[in-house]
């Protein structure tokens, strides 16, 4: 299961690299998605005794993007949350949309990372350094990709770390257009 899963990631994050993944762009409701990706996660959850809640300020968000991607992207940021926020008891997923952006971030209480390491979760294969020594079993290789989907839809990415908890924020145009030139991007 493991090694099936690193080589997914690696084709996966080749594919990006070389801008062969071609996107299926087209209406994708985010709240509907998220709800549907936190329910199959639900044994995980269970197994490792966490809750979650998902806080939207719409009941339903329509952007156009490509749904396939962006269930990866969120899949790998749920997963990434579960993995290391197991201390912490429960994650919150979080959609705040306007009429050009939805943002939404995923909230996990576990381990603090350091201010230095955070710049760095981003680049293939890096690790922080306290998640190498436990049994995690990661490819390295999630928030890579989760970045470079975020860039195929002209957003952004980010993270910040302290007691509060460790938030992934990610920001999507609601209106993605695949062929504007430099796709329109977020600042």
């Amino acid at each position: 299961k493991r090694l099936e899963k690193l080589i997914e990631d690696l084709f996966g994050f080749t594919k990006m690299n070389y801008g062969k993944m071609t996107m299926h762009v087209g209406k994708v409701d985010v709240v509907k998605l998220l709800s549907q990706l936190l329910e199959e996660f639900y044994p995980s959850f269970v197994d490792k005794n966490l809750s979650y809640e998902l806080q939207s300020n719409v009941p339903a968000k329509i952007i156009t993007a490509d749904g396939n991607l962006l269930a990866r992207l969120f899949d790998n940021l749920i997963n990434n949350a579960i993995k290391y926020g197991s201390e912490g008891k429960k994650i919150i997923v979080k959609v705040d949309a306007t009429d050009t952006v939805v943002t939404v971030s995923v909230t996990n209480f576990g381990y603090v990372i350091p201010k230095e390491e955070l710049p760095l979760l981003f680049e293939k294969c890096y690790r922080v350094e306290q998640s190498r020594s436990t049994n995690t079993g990661g490819t390295g290789l999630g928030l890579a990709i989760a970045k470079n989907i975020v860039d195929m839809h002209g957003g952004t990415i980010g993270v910040t770390s302290d007691l509060n908890g460790t938030v992934f924020t990610v920001r999507l145009l609601v209106n993605f257009d695949i062929n504007k030139e430099n796709f329109g991007k977020l600042g």
